[in-house]
């Protein structure tokens, strides 16, 4: 049996222990979970009927091959190096931890030199093997437009007041400024960016609309004239990403692999 440590005992990892508990995960085990909030953790424990973990440190020493990360861009960094360089593999849903290139090249020789991966999980995009391809091949353009209810940028440094009465285009720049400007919640644009033209190339546009409720993301992708593509995922809620967890760890032991 491979062994799982989660990272974050939120919406998105509950959903990777649900699947779990419903027998989705044959091959796996899950013996650890962390959160930095002890009544989650201890929730999560017990819902896995695991012993629960006091720290981050405990849960990596219980023999584990893959940590499941469902935290944020910063609580990541805060353990991506640490994993990694204890020889354990990571699944990454707050992939705009890889947004800065230096810290992403570091993380590719730490994954070099201790024999393990970085798996980036899908999320709400999708078409990750036509955006690696597209790039073999000479893109030209790449962007994301994703589109927002105000209420999901409120508390943020896009939001507006002016959102809730039309229609309005809150940021319009690269990948790498947009998650420095929302840091949870244009994950996809990153992960966009690293599979295109990258994080300095890759332009996103993250609009509102109002009444709108959940998240939209439009990618068009260009080469020349050779291929345009217009990939488009809506998604009502969050869900999608713990899911897209879910598909991937299946992926890595299918005899048969998307």
């Amino acid at each position: 049996m491979i062994k799982l440590g989660l990272y974050g005992c939120g919406k998105l990892n509950k959903i990777v222990a649900k699947c779990y508990k419903e027998g989705l995960l044959e091959g796996y085990e899950i013996v650890g979970c962390y959160s930095k909030t002890a009544k989650s953790r201890e929730e999560m424990a017990n819902y896995l009927g695991i012993e629960k973990c006091d720290t981050y440190d405990e849960m990596l020493q219980r023999g584990i091959s893959y940590v499941v990360e469902a935290t944020n861009p910063k609580a990541t960094i805060d353990i991506l190096e640490k994993t990694l360089s204890k020889k354990i593999n990571v699944i990454l849903l707050s992939i705009g931890a890889l947004s800065d290139e230096n810290y992403y090249e570091k993380i590719k020789g730490l994954c070099c030199k201790n024999g393990v991966k970085v798996h980036l999980a899908s999320g709400a995009i999708c078409g990750f093997e036509v955006l690696r391809t597209a790039k073999l091949m000479g893109l030209t353009k790449a962007s994301l437009t994703n589109t927002k209810g105000p209420k999901a940028l409120e508390g943020t440094a896009l939001y507006n007041k002016e959102m809730n009465d039309h229609d309005f285009v809150a940021f319009n720049d690269s990948a790498y400024e947009a998650i420095r400007n929302l840091p949870t919640g244009i994950n996809v644009g990153v992960a966009t960016a690293l599979a295109t033209k990258g994080v300095h190339d890759t332009k996103i546009k993250i609009q509102t609309k109002k009444d709108f409720i959940g998240d939209s993301q439009c990618i068009d992708i260009e080469c020349g004239d050779e291929i345009k593509a217009h990939l488009d995922v809506y998604s009502k809620t969050s869900a999608i990403a713990g899911y897209s967890v879910v598909a991937l760890l299946q992926n890595l032991i299918s005899p048969i692999v998307f």
